[in-house]
């Protein structure tokens, strides 16, 4: 017999099911009150006779009673199959909620979640150490659950939704067919069937098409670009610093409000070995991206790492990718900045680490549309060492602010026209006893109808202001080649 969901919509096969659920769960059939036991009793003899029209929220909302009633250990789970789910429409199909998007840059799963259990917020005075472990304890050891989020550049509360950081446990998450609700407490069970109430399990279709833009602004524009390029290039002359790391914001305006969903969704199709996220906290503002740059994934001990830096355009033909290719690995600028990534995660890192290493020559990372050199780093950590001590140590790398660190940040602050918020800065998830961040480049902020995009480039000794915007220009293609611009 076919399930009533592959007959209609989804959303109507919810609804019948509401109505199985919400009529036995007030324990009242007309004037004839029912005792709360034996109203369970109904509703588990109804949804047993009528299993034809369950639908994983009416499943989950089952199960919520469930917990609600024994001694569940918490934070707790219910886990439903929905193979047939595709992450970005359902995402799309929930625009009221606040929503997160990640793909693993070696996977294509989109790992979705929609509303919130659980959320930790950060202020610009605490360490990633308090945040992290707020994280930690949420968790109480769960493996099912993470949190999804990141911090600012800096540091500081400069973009309203985000803040200086934000980590949030989905309500329900998307994973590999898989739909699972999360419940941290038993305060928590009736906060999980109102937000079930509001939900979809129904997909809407994204729009393929993002506008083109109306208006294109450049922050710096380009005489202002190649003034601060020489300002940091006579930074590296006084040998304040060997490398400094300026970026640019492209700031383009639409005709209407933009979709963040179906932009990470574009992005997604459009590039490969990237991890694509996007953020949604607030009703018209997301941060989106498709990074190429791991800055650590931790497992247990085990850490891997990695060196990116170096960049040049994929070629048009296969010949002229390989020149392309040997013009970076034997670029003797590039060779530059990419060793003085390699010796800072060295320095960085030598305290923490039982056992490092670093590969000695950079190989080729291709992407869709731009190559970088690459190198690999792998470690087993200290058993004192957490992820907030990591966190604090790598970030921000020479490739995203400069080397010495600490003289570089400060100019970068300077030099620099607007606060880079979350650009640049750690994003990723928390697990129990794992976490996977990465470095958020190649991003955008969406507020409203405007898209500010971001990139930079590394100046060292033999930069040259208009190759360097040229780098910037085409480090934001991935966008660009989306909407049209």
């Amino acid at each position: 017999m076919q399930n009533l969901q592959q007959l209609v919509r989804p959303d109507l096969a919810t609804a019948c099911v509401g109505l199985i659920f919400n009529f036995p769960k007030i324990g009242k059939m007309g004037a004839f009150e029912l005792p709360t036991c034996e109203a369970a009793k109904i509703k588990k003899a109804m949804t047993s006779s009528f299993q034809i029209v369950q639908s994983p929220l009416s499943v989950m909302m089952e199960e919520l009673d469930t917990i609600s009633e024994s001694s569940t250990v918490f934070p707790a789970t219910v886990q439903v199959s929905v193979p047939e789910l595709q992450a970005w429409p359902w995402l799309n199909s929930n625009a009221s909620m606040p929503r997160v998007a990640w793909v693993d840059r070696s996977s294509n799963d989109v790992l979705a979640g929609v509303g919130v259990a659980s959320q930790v917020e950060v202020s610009a005075e605490q360490h990633p150490s308090f945040a992290l472990r707020r994280c930690r304890e949420s968790l109480m050891g769960s493996e099912t659950l993470r949190f999804f989020g990141g911090f600012s550049f800096d540091g500081s509360d400069c973009w309203s939704s985000l803040g200086a950081g934000k980590f949030v446990i989905p309500r329900l998450t998307l994973s590999g067919g898989v739909l699972t609700l999360a419940v941290m407490n038993q305060q928590d069970v009736e906060c999980a069937r109102d937000d079930l109430r509001v939900m979809s399990i129904s997909e809407l279709p994204l729009d393929a098409s993002i506008p083109d833009p109306v208006s294109k602004r450049y922050q710096p524009t380009f005489n202002g670009w190649q003034s601060r390029v020489d300002e940091s290039l006579a930074l590296i002359d006084r040998e304040v610093v060997e490398k400094i790391v300026l970026s640019r914001k492209t700031e383009l305006t639409f005709d209407s409000p933009l979709n963040s969903i179906a932009l990470a969704a574009c992005l997604h199709a459009a590039t490969h070995d990237c991890f694509v996220f996007c953020f949604n906290f607030g009703e018209d503002t997301a941060f989106v991206g498709a990074t190429p740059e791991r800055l650590f994934h931790r497992e247990g001990k085990l850490l891997q790492s990695e060196v990116v830096a170096g960049t040049r355009m994929r070629g048009a033909t296969p010949e002229e990718d390989e020149r392309l290719s040997i013009e970076l690995l034997t670029s003797d600028k590039d060779q530059r900045e990419h060793d003085i990534v390699r010796k800072s995660i060295r320095q960085k890192l030598h305290q923490f680490i039982e056992h490092l290493d670093v590969d000695s020559q950079a190989s080729i990372l291709r992407l869709a549309r731009k190559q970088h050199l690459r190198s690999n780093v792998h470690g087993e950590l200290k058993a004192e060492v957490d992820d907030g001590k990591l966190l604090s140590q790598l970030h921000p790398t020479p490739a995203v602010g400069g080397y010495p660190t600490e003289n570089a940040l400060p100019e970068i602050s300077r030099i620099e026209p607007y606060n880079r918020g979350w650009y640049a800065a750690p994003v990723g998830w928390i697990g129990a006893d794992n976490a996977h961040f990465a470095v958020a480049i190649r991003s955008g902020l969406v507020e409203g109808n405007t898209l500010s995009l971001f990139s930079g480039a590394g100046i060292v000794r033999g930069s040259e202001p208009e190759q360097e915007w040229y780098e910037v220009e085409n480090k934001i293609q991935d966008f660009l080649s989306i909407i049209g611009s």
